[in-house]
Order: C-alpha cells, then sequence, then structure tokens
C-alpha cells in the first residue's frame, strides 16, 4: 500500500516481559487497500503494538492499526461531521 511508509516511535513502555508501542505511521496510499486501487494521497495513522520477548525473542505480537482513519483518508469512507 505504501512503498514511502515512515513510522515514528510516540510511546514504548516496557515492564517485564511485555513491550507497548504507540507508532505514527505516515507515507502515501500507492497500492490496493480494500480494493481501492492506489490514489496518490497522503495517509497519517496511529498504530499500537504489544509485544512479548522471552530470553531476547519475540515471542508473541498484537498489533492494531486505525484502518478506518486510512479509508476515510483514502476517499473509500465519508468522514462524519465533527
Amino acid at each position: 500500500m505504501c512503498q514511502d511508509l515512515h513510522l515514528t516511535f510516540e510511546d514504548v513502555i516496557a515492564d517485564g516481559d511485555m513491550v507497548w508501542l504507540r507508532l505514527g505511521a505516515s507515507g502515501t496510499h500507492e497500492g490496493p487497500f480494500m480494493g481501492l486501487p492506489g490514489t496518490g494521497r497522503p495517509i497519517h495513522l496511529t498504530v499500537i503494538d504489544i509485544l512479548r520477548v522471552v530470553d531476547g525473542r519475540l515471542v508473541e505480537h498484537w498489533g492494531v492499526a486505525d484502518r478506518l482513519s486510512v479509508a476515510q483518508q483514502i476517499g473509500l469512507v465519508p468522514v462524519g461531521p465533527r
């Protein structure tokens, strides 16, 4: 979807074997997303990742990206009133 994807670490919290990340992601919508071809529009979204690390190895990962925001930014879903 984005070949120019750029990630910014906004928050990193570690406790024991768990790590929580809040990332800002930005790039250009260049390829298909939910069936919509690339639009060339810039996109920005937030990603939350939770990791479990054991003996220096990633053993579990849960990730949530704000895909609704992306769908709105590229015109796939209308933006409602604020």
